[in-house]
């Protein structure tokens, strides 16, 4: 399972990046690929999603869980998804930890453990390993955007 690490600074509280985190309608934009979001309810909601990977283009219905939150320090969610079109199934696990910073912005943290199953797991390691890792370089960089964000 690829393991995958970003750190990056936002010019916010941690209270104004947790409450930005737990409204899906806003953080759907900050998605690569996201094409849509629908929130099931406070903890759970479903996101559209597509995006090529190697010669593979796959679109998954994912449906992410926050599964842990200690508010406004840390946020553990899973999300889980289908493209029945390739027989493939993803797993994503991501914890977000918040830090405050000296200059009254927020330190994130984003750890997320993937696994890939089906056809789209088919691509290899170091394919999927890119193209995660360029997924969550993106996310990073439109939280920090839509926040007010510089690299770290």
């Amino acid at each position: 399972m690829p393991i995958f690490d970003e750190e990056f600074t936002v010019d916010a509280t941690p209270d104004a990046v947790w409450v930005f985190l737990l409204d899906p309608r806003r953080v759907a934009p900050c998605l690569p690929g996201c094409e849509g979001v629908e929130v099931e309810d406070a903890r759970t909601y479903r996101a559209h999603i597509t995006v090529r990977v190697g010669f593979l283009s796959t679109t998954q219905n994912l449906r992410v869980e926050i599964v842990e939150s200690d508010r406004p320090r840390r946020l553990v969610s899973v999300g889980r998804g289908e493209d029945r079109k390739l027989a493939s199934h993803v797993e994503v696990h991501t914890t977000l930890d918040l830090e405050p910073t000296v200059a009254g912005g927020t330190l994130l943290r984003y750890h997320s453990d993937v696994r890939v199953l089906g056809r789209l797991g088919s691509v290899g390691d170091a394919v999927m390993q890119v193209k995660v890792k360029q997924l969550t370089g993106e996310f990073a960089a439109n939280l920090r955007s839509a926040l007010g964000g510089r690299p770290s």
